[in-house]
C-alpha cells in the first residue's frame, strides 16, 4: 500500500467497516455566574418580590415651591403612599412650615419620618418599613 493510498483510507475511510457513533451531548447554554452575582441576584429578587407583595405602596417624589403644595403631599400619605420631599427651592422659613406640617401629618396616621439629606425627607405611613439611617455631616445638617 502506498503513501497515497494510506491518506487516502484515513481520510475517507475506503474499508467502511468501521462507523464512529457519537452519543448525543447536551451543551449548557446558560451564562455561569459567580457566587456572588447569584446571591446579589437572589437579594434583588427577594426584594422585587416583597415590592409587589404589597401592590398598594408607591413612593412619591416631591419638590414644592410653595407651602400650598404640602396639602398634596399630605393627601398621598393619607393614602397610604410613601414621598420623598426636597425643600431646596423653598426658603428656610417655608420649609420649617412644611416640615412642621408633615410631622404632624405622620404623627396623625402613626408614620415615620426621616430626614434623608440636606433638605431633603423621607415620609411614610405606617404600611411601609424603613430600616437602616444615614449620617449627616455637621455642615449639611446645619442648612
Amino acid at each position: 500500500m502506498g503513501y497515497g493510498q494510506k491518506v487516502k483510507k484515513w481520510f475517507f475511510d475506503e474499508d467502511g467497516d468501521e462507523v464512529e457513533e457519537y452519543e448525543d451531548v447536551e451543551i449548557d447554554t446558560e451564562p455561569k455566574t459567580s457566587l456572588f452575582e447569584q446571591a446579589k441576584f437572589s437579594k434583588t429578587s427577594d426584594a422585587i418580590k416583597a415590592l409587589n407583595a404589597n401592590k398598594d405602596s408607591q413612593l412619591i417624589l416631591f419638590e414644592p415651591r410653595a407651602f400650598a403644595e404640602t396639602q398634596d403631599i399630605a393627601n398621598h400619605l393619607k393614602q397610604k403612599k410613601a414621598a420623598v420631599v426636597n425643600l431646596h427651592r423653598l426658603q428656610k422659613e417655608q420649609s420649617k412650615r412644611v416640615v412642621d406640617f408633615l410631622s404632624g401629618v405622620i404623627f396623625a396616621i402613626e408614620g415615620d419620618i426621616q430626614r434623608i439629606g440636606p433638605r431633603i425627607f423621607l415620609c411614610t405611613p405606617k404600611n411601609i418599613g424603613v430600616s437602616g439611617t444615614i449620617d449627616l455631616d455637621e455642615d449639611e445638617s446645619e442648612e
